[in-house]
């Protein structure tokens, strides 16, 4: 393997070793944000609470539901992950959403970016005017253009921005 694939692995290696569960320690309150493989902030509640509320209709398992929180993209956004006029290698860059029970989800920066795929995703962390259960939150994304409910992640405990770079 060369130097610089080498250097690749390893790089992609840290930044999901970075996200494990052991590597965080309790979530406490809040969603750890990880920027790069070395720089990463802590979004807590009061952050959160200074961004624009969203309601979203949808439906989960056949089950409607009005699902409460603020844009993921206003969330990044609020961590210093910024979305707008990407370009470039940033178009390989790709977001690894992990639970506190370790079920992982990715999307691609692109996907999110307002300005190319603009995807709605929402942190929500009320079902129906209620705060989310200990079984789904205190956050998990909705994401209601998704055909089935699988990157409805509960429990979101992190994001790492992880740039994908070929073997």
């Amino acid at each position: 393997m060369s130097s610089s694939r080498r250097a690749r692995a390893a790089a992609l290696t840290l930044a999901l070793v970075a996200t494990s569960p052991s590597a965080l320690g309790a979530q406490g309150s809040g969603i750890v944000v990880r920027r790069t493989a070395t720089d990463s902030v802590r979004l807590a509640p009061a952050d959160l609470a200074k961004l624009t509320r969203e309601d979203v209709q949808a439906s989960e398992h056949g089950k409607p539901a009005t699902f409460s929180g603020v844009s993921f993209v206003a969330a990044l956004a609020a961590a210093g992950v910024r979305l707008d006029s990407l370009h470039g290698p940033r178009l390989a860059d790709v977001l690894l959403v992990e639970a506190t029970d370790g079920y992982r989800v990715t999307f691609t920066l692109a996907e999110l970016a307002p300005d190319l795929g603009g995807r709605a995703v929402l942190l929500a962390d009320r079902r129906d005017g209620a705060a989310l259960g200990a079984d789904e939150g205190p956050f998990r994304l909705v994401v209601p253009a998704d055909g089935r409910p699988t990157r409805w992640i509960r429990q979101v405990r992190a994001v790492s921005v992880v740039r994908v770079t070929p073997p």
